[in-house]
């Protein structure tokens, strides 16, 4: 008899069509993520996934879109009736790793300031999947780079704010400005900034597997930012952050790359709890896309991190 482990199992196997990515997002073994899912089916004596040798990703059959429907609905009334016994309202927000530390707790705290028995859940996700969330009411409330038509997904810009250059403490400057010519593919730690990045990114330099290294979660950039002669382009909010290390200097580009905007996305048909919720919250959202956008300008280049 299957459970609510093999439900999410199955949820996440058709998110990502690909058991090895559906495995390290759960953070369990390929080879439990193909057994639970082959027992999942035997239960329902169903097949809902094809596979096939040549296959470059898995397909969902006719039964495994049918049952993905219930499974979604399964997932969300289970979570529902976990927090029965505490009479608390759930909340998930889905959010990008590159804004959990500039968004989230301010967020979480006005939550739980102003709404009483509350149960904030938090999903680290990109973008995509962000629209997935959302749309299958996974996530009451998403943070994107990029907007676009989806079912039932109603979306509105946030904020915006530009980018700069962030180079390690010892890299030789040329000035608080640079081109885009003075930096050297190899020595990039590359950050997806969103798609209008991607496209003046590749303009200037070859595709991001030439860099240094490539991240699709900027928590790791401190840790990889090391070395002189390495640099990465970063949100202002960010940057400023890292700079206030005293690690770290920071540098415009000239000609400069598009800004980093940022949108909200919900539910078309939220449920009233989630409408209530929201209701809280949309000042306060407002407020901080504002105070951000008033301080979005480029931080002043650390002096005390020019080159000797």
């Amino acid at each position: 008899m299957y459970n609510s482990t093999d439900i999410g199992i199955f949820i996440m196997v058709a998110r990502t069509l690909n058991i090895s990515q559906a495995a390290q997002r759960l953070n369990i073994s390929q080879s439990t993520v193909s057994k639970r899912l082959k027992e999942l089916e035997e239960s329902l004596h169903l097949t809902l996934v094809e596979r096939g040798q040549g296959m470059k990703a898995l397909r969902l059959t006719q039964a495994g879109e049918n049952f993905l429907t219930i499974a979604n609905e399964m997932q969300r009334l289970w979570e529902q009736a976990q927090h029965m016994e505490y009479k608390r309202s759930v909340f998930s927000i889905a959010s990008l790793s590159s804004l959990n530390r500039q968004a989230i707790p301010g967020i979480s705290d006005f939550l739980h300031e102003h709404i009483s028995n509350l149960h904030l859940r938090i999903l680290t996700s990109h973008s995509q999947d962000i629209y997935d969330l959302v749309e299958q009411h996974e996530a009451d409330l998403g943070f994107t780079l990029f907007a676009r038509e989806y079912p039932n997904v109603h979306v509105e810009p946030w904020f915006s704010e530009p980018l700069v250059v962030v180079r390690p403490k010892g890299t030789l400057l040329s000035g608080p400005v640079c081109t885009p010519q003075e930096l050297r593919p190899e020595n990039e730690v590359y950050n997806y900034n969103g798609i209008r990045f991607q496209d003046w990114h590749d303009e200037w330099w070859p595709a991001a597997r030439n860099s240094y290294v490539s991240l699709d979660n900027a928590d790791l950039i401190p840790l990889l930012l090391n070395k002189p002669g390495q640099w990465t382009i970063l949100q202002a909010s960010l940057a400023r952050r890292m700079a206030a290390t005293g690690n770290y200097c920071l540098q415009q580009l000239s000609p400069p790359p598009p800004a980093r905007h940022c949108y909200l996305i919900t539910h078309l048909h939220p449920t009233q709890r989630v409408a209530r919720i929201m209701d809280v919250l949309r000042p306060y959202l407002q407020e901080m896309a504002e105070g951000w956008n008033s301080t979005a300008e480029m931080p002043a280049l650390h002096q005390t991190l020019s080159a000797k």
